[in-house]
């Protein structure tokens, strides 16, 4: 079986108010739930592209060991830690990346922007949708708190996608 290309921002692995608003009644449970989620469609072969704000406390930084596959980090406004502390868990860090015809970024880029690729994946919306198809949110409340493949993100908008 080949190896499948993953996206998923915003985990906020360890950040309290963010377990809470998802309905988790702690930090532990939060986390358990989201690595269960992970790991239940990434396989440890399959590539993820994270599009930032992956945790808040060092000590979270354990939970990134228990994630299946290969991790890149397109950092966030959140990730503030040395870039040694990621590069343990992240096969790559950057401020944006390509991938197919779509820029990866954390937060939503430009409109001008899209002279350059067709796409924006991104993180740091949350539930909060832009209104316009080209931006593709990858939050994890926008994918059911598990990574989702380009295909999947591309389907959920692709009807509404001017040709």
């Amino acid at each position: 079986m080949n190896a499948r290309v993953y996206f998923i921002g915003d985990t906020h692995f360890g950040h309290q108010k963010v377990a809470t608003s998802r309905g988790y009644a702690s930090i532990a449970d939060h986390d358990a739930d989201l690595v269960a989620r992970w790991n239940a469609v990434v396989r440890q072969k399959d590539s993820v592209w994270h599009l930032g704000d992956v945790l808040f406390g060092r000590h979270s930084f354990a939970v990134l060991g228990a994630l299946n596959g290969y991790k890149r980090l397109v950092m966030g406004n959140h990730d503030m830690y040395d870039a040694a502390a990621y590069l343990a868990h992240f096969k790559r860090l950057c401020g944006a990346a390509q991938y197919q015809q779509a820029v990866l970024s954390h937060i939503p880029v430009s409109p001008c922007q899209f002279s350059r690729w067709e796409r924006n994946i991104h993180g740091h919306t949350h539930s909060r949708r832009l209104d316009d198809v080209r931006y593709v949110p990858a939050s994890a409340e926008q994918t059911d708190l598990r990574p989702m493949t380009y295909e999947d993100l591309m389907g959920r908008s692709s009807a509404t996608y001017p040709t």
